[in-house]
């Protein structure tokens, strides 16, 4: 079941990869920034006031500190990195996530690195070089690089959470880190808006308003909740390489609704990572306290948009 559930969580980031690079033709990147996470704030709050605030939650420091690293510096450095890449780009290197968060898990949580996981991330991580013919269609650049950057903060984030996770629902947790995210951004949109860089989204057409509120709303919000409740069953490694997925959905998203072309790497690339993803060992057969310890989120998001 939280294997699904992360499955559910990947769906909706890889098609909000697809819906940014849309909404982009609207919005300047830091208002379109804003957008999404005041959407996200907002029906995260709204369904937090429904069901019922629980006691019980860590200090505001710890929940700024991971909407900090996501999704401020995860979906910024996605959504600024999407005005000078495309969206199979990003899509693609939103895998490099499950690296560094093998990486980073090895190093801070002690969690150990078997050998079936290393061939089952070897395998995803070439499913996503294959996607794209075994390279980066249009060149690297300085939006692969910023993208990069992203999924760098995204897996920082992962091994954050490990610690707060187990000490508070999901739904709280989630609902904190949007909000502080949106206080730590709104802040570096006004010199845009003041200066003339980014106009105000006054004039912005509807499509690229319900595009915006798709991401946040509706990927971003119930994504994270998802994530954040799997997290506590799911090893780190594992849910970084469950969530390679992000990209296959990124590329598929993008030729539907953005034109671009389906190729045999595609579909190619697309089992591999699928193949990578069931050679990772599930949470059961693992200590208890192992398991109750490492509860993180991966992705290859970005993720990341």
């Amino acid at each position: 079941m939280n294997r699904l559930l992360l499955i559910v969580a990947a769906v909706g980031w890889g098609a909000a990869t697809t819906a940014t690079k849309y909404a982009l033709d609207g919005f300047g990147p830091l208002t379109l920034l804003v957008v999404k996470l005041a959407a996200a704030t907002a029906v995260l709050w709204v369904v937090l006031l429904l069901r019922g605030r629980r006691d019980g939650a860590p200090g505001p420091w710890r929940f700024a500190l991971l909407g900090l690293f996501e999704p401020a510096l995860a979906y910024g450095g996605l959504t600024l990195g999407l005005t000078f890449t495309t969206a199979t780009n990003a899509s693609l290197l939103g895998a490099t996530e499950s690296a560094f968060v093998l990486v980073l898990a090895a190093m801070f949580l002690k969690e150990r690195i078997r050998s079936r996981s290393v061939l089952g991330l070897v395998l995803a991580l070439l499913g996503v070089l294959v996607l794209d013919g075994g390279g980066f269609g249009s060149g690297f650049n300085v939006g692969d690089l910023i993208v990069l950057g992203g999924s760098l903060a995204a897996a920082v984030y992962v091994t954050l959470a490990a610690k707060t996770a187990p000490t508070v629902d999901a739904l709280t947790m989630t609902t904190y880190q949007f909000t502080y995210a949106t206080a730590i951004v709104l802040p570096l949109a006004v010199w845009p808006w003041m200066s003339g860089r980014e106009p105000l989204p006054t004039d912005v057409a509807a499509p690229y308003w319900l595009a915006a509120i798709f991401v946040g709303g509706v990927c971003f919000a119930l994504g994270f909740v998802l994530y954040n409740h799997a997290i506590r069953h799911i090893p780190a490694g594992t849910a970084g390489v469950i969530l390679n997925m992000v990209p296959v959905i990124g590329v598929l998203t993008a030729v539907a609704f953005l034109g671009e072309a389906l190729t045999v790497w595609h579909v190619a690339g697309a089992a591999l990572v699928v193949a990578g993803i069931m050679l990772f060992p599930a949470v059961k057969g693992e200590k208890r306290a192992e398991a109750r310890t490492h509860r993180v989120r991966a992705s290859a998001f970005t993720r990341q948009d």
